[in-house]
């Protein structure tokens, strides 16, 4: 959407060798085409580069952050989903059961890891 600094150059030394004086100069201009137009207009705005950036970013904002919150809410329900499980509390239990059995020897005091 901004013109290279190829095309910069082009259109300058067009713009100059064209421009015997200020009526020969617009004159070139005026036979620009929309496109040549558009750039030459682009060149004379200041950090235009940074200012097409940040419009970028703020037109695609909305768009990423919905794609970014779906993401995070399901995240967040499957964090809920393992919370809320009985079965898999159950299972977490016989897991540290068979590992105190294995530690102990099947006897001696059990950790308390579950309640």
């Amino acid at each position: 959407f901004l013109p290279t600094k190829e095309e910069k150059t082009a259109i300058d030394q067009y713009v100059k060798n064209a421009s015997s004086t200020e009526e020969s100069k617009q004159a070139a201009i005026n036979d620009f085409c929309a496109c040549e137009k558009y750039m030459l207009a682009m060149m004379k705005v200041e950090m235009a580069d940074e200012k097409f950036q940040c419009m970028l970013f703020k037109y695609q904002f909305d768009h990423k952050l919905n794609e970014l919150m779906n993401g995070v809410t399901t995240l967040i329900n499957a964090c809920e989903e393992v919370q809320k499980s009985v079965r898999l509390r159950k299972l977490m239990a016989m897991i540290l059961m068979l590992g105190n059995q294995i530690n102990t020897g099947g006897s001696g005091r059990m950790a308390h890891g579950f309640t």
